[in-house]
């Protein structure tokens, strides 16, 4: 089936996560952008996905309207292996990474979509899981707080629901000695600090965190691609890395992995290249022990997909598999109110209609459109 149409609908949909504004790119974040892509074919079957856009919603939106979809409408939908490949050569003078490869994953996640709509069933299992897709196990993944107080609040309270894990976004000792403080013992405790530090400085940061029980530090040293720095904390500090959500296609994530830098991978599928180039990483991560425990902050197609590609995972280094990463933030509305809150014991449900398993609610999109 060819291409017929492709649309980009953008949506900003107001959040709260009890603590000050956060902000990305010297931006306040005050509410969630959301960029959504709609993939038609001549026969009327519609196949949905999301780029990664925070405040970059905008660079994001031009380069599929006037880069990306150019090239695709026309062409046929069903080889998307292919297809991206195709896509990714084509457009390689504009960058291998960042902007480029957020609208590349949400054109390759739509196709998916599609792929396992015309197949009939979820697309976790049209990429080899069970046809019955259990829950996945989550954890919450607080904003940065920057109060010790709020932190422990905040820990208390994702607790109090039922997640089985926490994961900060902070910088300081203090703040994450609160965070033990209030959970106990025996609870993962991991902590994103967004590549603040030099390797001297992070290997200094590591032992005052060690003592805090971390089940992963994640992207401590800037620049992230460092892997060799990385390495070397990890095989210093004594303490699990995690990176991988700054990476785009399994090349990098190739080059992370043989240089042994992290003990978790974390591809991000609305950043890396899509379904197409998350599945790659799987392979490459179990081929070296690595559990893969997917970046997902985001809550539409992407967030759908990354369930899809957890319920067709193998199992990768960790009794469970991988987790999925819920922002501890509430939204004023959804485009998927059954499936991005947990249930009990802190997992989450797979979708198990066909395709990514539920479309997108079409009030919500109406409602929260942005306008030009």
């Amino acid at each position: 089936m060819r291409i017929s149409r492709i649309d980009t609908i953008p949506l900003a949909i107001p959040h709260e996560h009890g603590g000050p504004p956060p902000a990305w790119g010297g931006q306040a974040w005050e509410a969630l952008n959301i960029l959504l892509v709609r993939i038609e074919t001549e026969d009327g079957a519609v196949g949905w996905g999301e780029a990664f856009s925070y405040n970059c919603m905008p660079s994001v939106q031009a380069m599929i309207e006037a880069t990306v979809a150019p090239v695709l409408i026309g062409r046929d939908a069903t080889g998307i292996t292919s297809l991206m490949r195709e896509l990714q050569q084509a457009l390689h003078l504009f960058g291998r990474y960042g902007i480029t490869m957020f609208a590349i994953s949400a054109i390759d996640i739509a196709l998916w979509d599609l792929a396992a709509k015309r197949a009939g069933m979820p697309l976790g299992h049209l990429l080899g899981g069970p046809a019955a897709p259990p829950s996945v196990p989550g954890y919450a993944s607080l904003l940065k707080y920057r109060d010790r107080d709020l932190v422990a609040n905040k820990v208390r309270e994702a607790l109090g629901e039922g997640y089985p894990a926490i994961k900060l976004h902070e910088t300081g000792e203090s703040e994450v000695a609160a965070a033990r403080e209030a959970m106990g013992d025996g609870v993962p405790l991991c902590v994103d600090t967004n590549c603040p530090w030099t390797l001297v400085q992070a290997r200094v940061m590591a032992q005052r965190l060690k003592p805090h029980d971390l089940h992963w530090l994640e992207e401590p040293i800037f620049p992230p691609e460092d892997f060799a720095a990385l390495a070397r904390l990890q095989r210093e500090s004594g303490v699990d890395l995690a990176g991988g959500e700054n990476a785009c296609t399994a090349f990098e994530f190739r080059s992370m992995l043989d240089a042994g830098a992290v003990r978790y991978v974390q591809p991000s599928v609305t950043k890396v290249g899509g379904v197409t180039e998350f599945f790659k990483v799987v392979a490459l991560a179990e081929a070296r022990g690595v559990t893969v425990m997917p970046h997902s902050p985001y809550f539409g197609p992407g967030w759908l997909a990354t369930l899809q590609l957890l319920a067709a995972m193998p199992l990768t280094g960790h009794p469970e598999g991988g987790w999925i990463e819920r922002f501890y933030t509430r939204l004023e509305a959804t485009l998927y109110p059954e499936f991005v809150s947990p249930v009990e014991g802190g997992r989450f449900r797979i979708p198990a209609g066909p395709g990514l398993g539920a479309e997108p609610d079409a009030d919500v999109m109406r409602d929260y459109r942005v306008r030009a």
